[in-house]
């Protein structure tokens, strides 16, 4: 029976299987992603070590103005951060009236800047 992203059980299970291979974690992913469920999207996308998928939700919580997401999937990733992602990150959040991501953003890039980030 084919599982469903949309169903915690089944999503529990694809998990937990030790048969589940990483092309199964990053077409959930993508799946949860489409449906607007980012943060979730990007746990599957680090099981299956899917860099191009975390890209994905980092690119989007730029487009979002959300500074948690966008820390989140970074770090998953590996990567440091983008002075440059920051900054169009902190903008949408004051376009958004996301004033806390917006300040956070602000203050990991100044942090960026002076050379003392994470």
């Amino acid at each position: 029976m084919p599982r469903s992203v949309f169903n915690w059980a089944d999503r529990r299970a694809l998990a937990e299987d030790p048969k589940s291979r990483p092309e199964e974690f990053s077409q959930a992913g993508r799946e949860l992603l489409e449906a607007g469920r980012p943060a979730e999207a990007a746990g599957f996308f680090a099981r299956a070590k899917d860099d191009a998928g975390l890209a994905l939700v980092r690119s989007r919580a730029v487009g979002e103005g959300d500074h948690f997401l966008y820390s989140m999937a970074r770090q998953l990733q590996g990567a440091p951060p983008s002075a440059s992602e920051l900054g169009e990150l902190a903008s949408r959040a004051a376009a958004l009236g996301l004033g806390a991501y917006e300040e956070s953003a602000r203050a990991e890039m100044a942090r960026l800047e002076s050379g003392s980030a994470d």
